[in-house]
């Protein structure tokens, strides 16, 4: 897989869910938002960006093993595991997969230590949820997220860029997670073993 392929892969994949545990206001009076589904869930998207077309994605989260699943399109597959800091590309077509260690902090993730404003209560795929922003690389991050963690919207400098169309809460199964059986690690692009 190219390293073009996968900045095409997690510019929509990345808008799935957030991770970053955040300080408090300067006061300590404020509050923070849950930024990870604190309970097993599944997630439609329906992800904008500019100039391409509309995009339907399928989130799904792990809460105990804090790892989650994007079902893109084109059947692309992306797991993250926020502990560890790995994120897995799974690619049906060739049933093979790569790793990518230390991976970088997602768009739609607030740096560690941002101060985030609280702002108006919605109602997105008739959930309730709280907007919090941030400014970063002066652009207005907004995202509306439910008291239990999980991201139903994120509006960049007024832009919706996601938003939830479905959300479900049940038990999702663990092997969701993992690297299907008789998968093969795939050819870095510099010729080696990409895991």
């Amino acid at each position: 897989m190219q390293l073009t392929d996968l900045r095409n892969l997690l510019p929509g994949a990345a808008l799935a869910a957030l991770a970053v545990l955040l300080v408090g206001s300067p006061s300590g009076a404020e509050e923070q938002p849950q930024l990870m589904p604190t309970r097993d869930v599944d997630i439609a998207y329906v992800v904008t960006r500019p100039h391409q077309p509309t995009l339907r994605e399928r989130a799904r989260w792990s809460a105990a093993e804090r790892l989650e699943r994007v079902d893109g399109p084109g059947k692309s597959i992306t797991i993250f595991d926020r502990d560890a800091k790995l994120i897995t590309l799974i690619i049906p077509a060739s049933r093979s997969y790569r790793k990518i260690e230390r991976a970088p902090r997602r768009p739609m993730e607030p740096e560690k230590g941002a101060l985030l404003a609280r702002g108006a209560e919605s109602v997105v795929a008739k959930l309730r949820c709280v907007d919090w922003s941030w400014t970063e690389d002066a652009e207005t991050h907004t995202i509306c997220a439910t008291a239990d963690g999980v991201l139903l919207r994120l509006v960049v400098d007024g832009k919706t860029v996601i938003e939830a169309r479905s959300v479900s809460y049940a038990p999702q199964r663990p092997d969701l997670f993992r690297v299907p059986p008789g998968y093969a690690p795939a050819l870095a692009p510099e010729g080696g073993l990409a895991d």
